[in-house]
């Protein structure tokens, strides 16, 4: 972490898998700071309301100053504060239940952690550290989207079955490794190399469990365009 420069992005992504992970009420540290209910506390209220929700056990200072310095407003001509009601409407938003004072935590629909990720099931939004691996996934993908929308057949139910194979391990929209390979060439009759499969795994594998691929986001990155109904919160 320490290596990597700390961009609001970057910490905002990780305040908010940490959050959705272990399930973390934020506004109810920060509330107690504003008694005029404005929407606004004083910065180090808010770094230390962060605190109290024991976020700065996984980030860092630098993150979580990056947080606060993004969305500290000026108030008037002497005072800057930290526009909080701005940043819990960013952070509830990934629970997809506004308003969470007013809704029980447990109505936030239960996704894994990994898909945070704005674009969900979409796709994968990982750029590979090696540009070279990026190459290589890139003229992979290509080629088969190409096969894909030429036999015009989806891939996914294919990865579904093995998903529901009884023997398989269960992780929701993901498959092992080794599943993943034997769908490809097997089931699919895709021509991929070892190197090839190596980097799609890079890019499609979950965060938490790395040996299982998201099948999902892979079968949407290639399969033929449809309209995607937007989530609505």
């Amino acid at each position: 972490q320490t290596m990597t420069e700390v961009t609001f992005d970057s910490a905002m992504t990780h305040l908010k898998k940490v959050v959705y992970k272990n399930r973390i009420r934020v506004k109810d540290f920060i509330v107690d700071f504003d008694k005029l209910r404005s929407g606004y506390v004083h910065s180090n209220h808010f770094l230390t309301a962060l605190s109290m929700a024991k976020l700065d056990k996984e980030l860092s200072p630098a993150e979580l100053q990056a947080i606060a310095t993004y969305f500290t407003v000026q108030r008037s001509p002497s005072l800057e504060m930290v526009d909080y009601a701005t940043f819990l409407r960013e952070v509830e938003a990934i629970f997809g239940v506004q308003n969470l004072d007013k809704q029980p935590l447990s109505d936030a629909p239960t996704e894994p952690a990994e898909l945070l990720d704005r674009t969900r099931y979409q796709m994968s939004s990982k750029v590979l550290d090696d540009p070279n691996d990026e190459e290589i996934y890139l003229s992979a993908i290509g080629r088969l989207q190409d096969i894909v929308a030429r036999r015009g057949t989806p891939v996914k139910p294919f990865f579904d079955d093995a998903a529901a194979d009884n023997n398989s391990a269960k992780l929701f929209g993901h498959v092992t490794l080794s599943q993943f390979r034997q769908c490809l060439s097997t089931k699919l009759d895709l021509e991929v190399t070892e190197p090839e499969v190596t980097v799609f795994h890079k890019k499609f594998q979950n965060e938490d469990k790395p040996e299982f691929v998201n099948y999902i986001a892979f079968s949407n990155t290639i399969d033929p365009p449809k309209p995607v109904t937007a989530y609505k919160a």
